[in-house]
């Protein structure tokens, strides 16, 4: 990986809740186009990492650098480089007292300084991408949580991220809405965009993954490839979850 593809550097990444230390000491490189899937257990530190590459979440000890853009250990400095990431949550976090299109627009407008016609066309363009292009007028209160899902998606886009982040984006799904989200996720990645995936889609993984990465206890406990990961496994924590996940 040469210092022209390198988007995102985690080094050392220490990150505690009190006495309680979340993230050990975590090294991840990311290249630009690359897409890496995180998985693990509950509480071992997954979605706790994006958030301290997307400056959601002060850290106590390593650095950051996204897109070249060092991020202070009290993220004061996130405005730099907020727009270089779009994050996907796991509960939509739609304003709701906005339409679909106002919530595409206003990130655009407040940060980029866009124009509004040209944020409102920018919306309508990333909703018709996300099939969404009909619901403009809605509110995220009339829509169901895989179209909130997709409307969140397009929101993210809008800002025009080198990175996309996903926090167990399906897991507040109901299973017939997985699908639709995972689509327009899998053209996303079709498309060349740089993405970090917290999930626990083994499928999505296996199709769409460059490396997935395997946490527990806030360390990477094993990386490799799709095809390594799930037929090869080295760690028996891996292959324990993996069973668990298999089974389920």
């Amino acid at each position: 990986m040469t210092k022209d593809t390198l988007l995102i550097s985690a080094t050392g990444l220490r990150k505690s809740y009190g006495s309680h230390l979340v993230l050990d000491g975590i090294d991840l490189q990311v290249a630009e186009g690359e897409k890496v899937v995180l998985c693990g257990p509950s509480g071992s530190g997954k979605s706790t990492l994006i958030r301290c590459l997307a400056g959601l979440e002060a850290r106590q000890g390593g650095e950051v650098v996204v897109g070249g853009h060092a991020l202070d250990a009290d993220c004061k400095n996130v405005g730099q480089y907020r727009g270089d990431v779009g994050m996907v949550f796991q509960n939509f976090n739609l304003f709701p007292h906005l339409s679909v299109v106002q919530n595409l627009m206003l990130a655009p407008r407040c940060v980029r300084k866009l124009p509004k016609s040209e944020a409102h066309d920018r919306a309508m363009a990333l909703l018709e991408r996300v099939q969404m292009a009909d619901r403009a007028h809605y509110y995220p209160g009339q829509l169901s949580g895989g179209q909130q899902q997709r409307v969140a998606m397009a929101r993210a886009l809008c800002m025009q991220p080198r990175v996309m982040l996903f926090d167990e984006p399906t897991s507040a799904l109901d299973p017939e809405m997985v699908g639709e989200v995972l689509q327009v996720m899998m053209s996303l990645a079709k498309d060349g965009m740089t993405m970090i995936v917290v999930t626990h889609e083994m499928g999505f993984a296996r199709s769409v993954a460059d490396r997935v990465i395997f946490m527990d206890g806030g360390s990477i406990v094993e990386e490799n490839t799709p095809t390594d990961f799930f037929e090869n496994p080295a760690e028996p924590r891996t292959r324990a979850f993996l069973n668990r996940i298999e089974h389920h």
